[in-house]
């Protein structure tokens, strides 16, 4: 993930800015109401079983691994990995440029990249997001988290039946990607700019770890950040659990472990955060 900047705080958000900064970053293009997509899945899609299972099978051969064979559950946490790029982006537009994407199956679209991961779009809401007022802002986002999490547990469910995979790591994964968007967030002043840009930052970042009543939140999962004494970089939550990255591949196209995976030790870790 690179370095990004949010809207100035008192200005409305700057539509090219936000649209370059989703596409750079998050690989998530934004499409008028009347523009006609080029992207040949709908998350709809995504919940036909038949057109899961095409997508799916696609998917795994691109990454060198098998659909319903070794390396099935890999497909399974991959796709919720990827999907945690989207999943940024909403926040991402939510928290630094105080705008709402659309989250409905039939608007957002997936498209594979040829290399097993995957590209989004989908378009702006209407409405805007409250600013001045953190109790509207905080009611808004607290709307947008629960559409959210009901969008990703009716993907995730058909993912995990047609893999093997463990919805808990789906989620897991989920969740690492949010706090860790959160922690580069808060830490890069280059991006909060002004306080109360980083205001509205820590107070968004409460609502997505917020327990809903008794339970606790799905974005919530307790993570560990990398501390060494040679390490002087942003803030590194390590993973609960292994993304199964490492089964992709052979050989020099073999991908190995992330930097913020559970499996490595931390002079591993050291090593690689230093070499990128």
């Amino acid at each position: 993930m690179g370095r990004y900047s949010g809207s100035d705080q008192d200005s409305a958000p700057k539509h090219s800015e936000l649209v370059e900064a989703l596409q750079h970053f998050f690989v998530t293009k934004i499409r008028s109401s009347w523009e006609t997509s080029e992207y040949s899945f709908t998350v709809k899609d995504l919940l036909d079983e038949e057109r899961r299972k095409s997508f799916l099978s696609e998917q795994a051969t691109q990454q060198g691994l098998k659909l319903g064979g070794t390396g099935s559950a890999a497909v399974g946490t991959l796709f919720a990995k990827r999907y945690s790029v989207w999943v940024m982006a909403v926040v991402s537009a939510f928290s630094l440029y105080d705008t709402l994407l659309q989250i409905e199956n039939d608007v957002v679209r997936v498209e594979l990249t040829g290399s097993g991961r995957m590209r989004y779009e989908s378009q702006l809401e209407q409405c805007l997001v409250a600013n001045a007022d953190l109790t509207k802002r905080r009611s808004q986002l607290t709307m947008l988290k629960g559409r959210l999490q009901l969008h990703l547990e009716t993907i995730f469910k058909g993912v995990a039946d047609d893999t093997g995979a463990s919805e808990k790591v789906m989620w897991a994964l989920i969740a690492h990607n949010v706090q860790q968007l959160y922690a580069q967030m808060i830490h890069d002043e280059s991006i909060w700019k002004t306080a109360e840009r980083l205001t509205r930052i820590q107070e968004d970042r409460s609502v997505w770890l917020a327990p809903q009543g008794d339970t606790e939140s799905p974005f919530a999962s307790k993570l560990k950040c990398f501390e060494h004494p040679r390490w002087q970089g942003q803030p590194l939550l390590i993973r609960r659990y292994c993304c199964l990255a490492y089964q992709v591949g052979s050989g020099s196209h073999a991908h190995g472990y992330c930097n913020s995976c559970p499996k490595l030790d931390s002079e591993s870790r050291l090593r690689n955060l230093l070499q990128s």
